[in-house]
């Protein structure tokens, strides 16, 4: 199984993406994948869209535009609201992926 690549997206591409990074790498280990992430700001999602493939978008600040991957609103996720709905929602889209 290849690993979920995943577009991890912040107000500055770097702390809470990479935090938001870590806490779905967790997850997505646990439940038996492996997980590649990339750490961008809103403004550099278009370049990395268009630059490779991801299997879907995490954010914690808003993203802009339309993509053909999924888009999760990882926000809540990240803070430690509302974790085991977005980890049923994203491993929902995970397991919908063709992996």
């Amino acid at each position: 199984m290849r690993s979920v690549k995943i577009l991890s997206v912040c107000g500055s591409g770097t702390v809470s993406s990479a935090m938001l990074s870590s806490k779905l790498s967790d997850v997505l280990e646990e439940n038996g994948y492996d997980m590649d992430a990339t750490e961008v700001s809103p403004g550099g999602v278009e370049v990395a869209m268009a630059s490779s493939h991801y299997d879907l978008i995490a954010y914690t600040s808003p993203v802009e535009g339309k993509y053909n991957v999924p888009i999760l609103n990882a926000t809540g996720f990240l803070v430690g609201i509302n974790e085991d709905e977005f980890v049923e929602e994203l491993l929902k889209v995970v397991g919908n992926l063709k992996l």
